[in-house]
């Protein structure tokens, strides 16, 4: 179970930070405080996967099974930072 949640963390945030644009997308509109909870939520994701890439970069140096996990884990991070930037550049833009 710790290796699926190891694998999955970043690709989590991501999720998290999707949906929780689809509700202010949903319910608050296009005003400009839902485009500072767009800001906030986001700050956040990205704070979380700089947080799991922290805590995984000394799992690097370990047996072949921890350095695949861990090298597929800070990929998953990489899409999920890349993800939730792309997410929410549109409503910082506009």
């Amino acid at each position: 179970m710790r290796s699926w949640a190891i694998l999955l963390g970043g690709l989590l945030v991501w999720a998290a930070h999707f949906f929780a644009l689809y509700g202010i997308g949903e319910f608050a509109g296009a005003s400009g405080g839902s485009r500072a909870y767009v800001l906030v939520l986001s700050a956040l994701a990205l704070l979380f996967d700089g947080l799991l890439a922290r805590r995984l970069l000394p799992l690097a140096r370990a047996d072949d099974f921890t350095r695949w996990r861990t090298g597929v884990a800070l990929g998953g991070i990489a899409v999920s930072a890349l993800a939730v930037v792309w997410q929410a550049l549109p409503a910082l833009i506009a």
